[in-house]
């Protein structure tokens, strides 16, 4: 069973590397430390869709899902949604087991680390821009081009559904 577990990770991240070298993004190492998340949201010049993906290296469901992330950051980022993915995991863990993450996966997603002191401030925080959020992750939350959250996950994604999801959100901004 691990065996196939292995197999099947090893699989999903040699997937994720093919589909990220057919982009001309630079691959994101560096993450940025964070204590506010509302400075991700849309600012009034910039006002594209935005989706967030709160995560960490240590979530299981997390690892599952990035595979899929990458190719939607691909798909949409030239459609005009802005992305931007953030790390849960510790602090001291920021330039190297996190930047090795988003190196094995050959990510271009903008990365933030959300540097706060408890679970509670971190939830706290989240809350701020998802009123609703419930604990646990992976959590993913899309925002209209006005700043609205119109989108959120707990738990791994539906791909397909996202998708109809940022469609819908990019056929808006166009009219």
């Amino acid at each position: 069973m691990i065996k196939i577990f292995i197999k099947t990770l090893f699989a999903l991240g040699a997937f994720a590397v093919a589909i990220a070298a057919q982009t001309d993004l630079p691959v994101v190492t560096r993450t940025k430390a964070i204590t506010d998340l509302t400075t991700l949201l849309p600012a009034a010049e910039n006002r594209r869709p935005l989706l967030i993906n709160f995560w960490a290296t240590w979530c299981g469901p997390c690892r599952v899902e990035f595979p899929e992330l990458i190719k939607i950051d691909a798909e949409y980022r030239a459609k005009g949604l802005d992305f931007a993915i953030v790390s849960l995991d510790n602090l001291g863990a920021m330039d190297s087991v996190v930047a090795d993450f988003l190196k094995s996966y050959e990510s271009t997603m903008p990365s933030y680390l959300l540097d706060l002191p408890s679970r509670r401030a971190i939830s706290r925080a989240i809350r701020q821009i998802a009123p609703a959020a419930r604990d646990g992750f992976p959590l993913t939350l899309l925002f209209d081009a006005r700043g609205r959250l119109v989108y959120q996950k707990n738990g791994v994604i539906d791909a397909k559904f996202l998708r109809s999801k940022i469609d819908k959100v990019l056929a808006e901004k166009t009219k």
